[in-house]
């Protein structure tokens, strides 16, 4: 009986302290690459994992945008976007992986529906993320995390 209960504590305390699970869907697959030694330091802090969220007036969505691959011009990203918190808003759950475009400081990615997206990293250490498209434009403070 002491051997269940000591077990029955040691699953409740794994649950408590694991992660909260995100919203945002991720391909099985994804696998970050350190930047070359010519990428530009202002490009290279791109790199890896960011999570936040899109917020706007009308919902908010868990975001997670992580670029496995960058270099001068381009780069290679996973973004993934989780379940609107109003449910009037109609957007699902969903990841895809494009390419950016890199500029100093910033990347960039308009999607096949005309919206856009923009990112610049902060002087803090953030990324800064705006979304645009037909008028609707959200925006969203990212923070590095855990790969």
């Amino acid at each position: 009986m002491k051997a269940l209960s000591a077990a029955v504590v040691a699953c409740i305390g794994l649950i408590a302290c694991a992660a909260p699970p995100t919203k945002a869907p991720l391909p099985p697959d994804v696998k970050v690459e350190a930047p070359g030694d010519s990428v530009p330091p202002n490009v290279k802090g791109f790199s890896g994992k960011w999570s936040g969220r899109w917020i706007n007036s009308l919902t908010q969505l868990d975001h997670i945008l992580i670029v496995e691959r960058i270099d001068a011009s381009e780069a290679t990203l996973v973004y993934s976007t989780g379940e609107p918190t109003n449910t009037a808003v109609n957007i699902a759950p969903q990841w895809r992986r494009v390419t950016a475009k890199v500029g100093p400081g910033t990347l960039d990615y308009q999607f096949p529906n005309g919206a856009t997206v923009n990112y610049k990293l902060q002087p803090d250490g953030t990324l800064a993320g705006t979304y645009k498209s037909r008028g609707f434009d959200t925006t969203a403070k990212m923070t590095r995390a855990p790969a």
